[in-house]
């Protein structure tokens, strides 16, 4: 039995494109990289970051930190450094350890800068 030319080419658009939406599909869906897979932009205290952010805020967006710290306050989902650096902790992180005016480290991904209230927001933060 025998596939006449109609067929064959049929038969490869068919693999193509089959081919082409596995591919497409692997792309789209890979697994999100954990922030410690990630190498860390700015290593420092808390002050130096909040007046590096600052001056320039957008360079620093998206961008992974580990800051070092005083507990200013704390709430369920995160804590918040010298009074300018809200931490919203990753799954699993809690706060029942933690208390005001205890220095800690923190590592996490920056996601904007409030200029008016001069508040930096991370996300994704686990405590080092």
């Amino acid at each position: 039995m025998s596939l006449s030319k109609k067929n064959k080419i049929t038969l490869i658009i068919l693999i193509v494109v089959i081919l082409a939406g596995y591919s497409t599909y692997k792309y789209t869906y890979q697994p999100h990289k954990s922030i410690d897979e990630i190498a860390v932009k700015f290593s420092g205290s808390s002050q130096d970051f909040l007046e590096k952010v600052k001056t320039e805020a957008t360079p620093w967006q998206d961008v992974i930190v580990q800051l070092t710290g005083t507990i200013t306050a704390i709430d369920k989902k995160g804590i918040t450094l010298i009074n300018s650096i809200y931490c919203q902790l990753e799954k699993g992180n809690t706060t029942t350890n933690l208390k005001a005016g205890q220095t800690i480290t923190v590592k996490g991904r920056m996601i904007g800068f409030d200029d008016l209230l001069e508040e930096i927001k991370l996300d994704q933060t686990s405590i080092k």
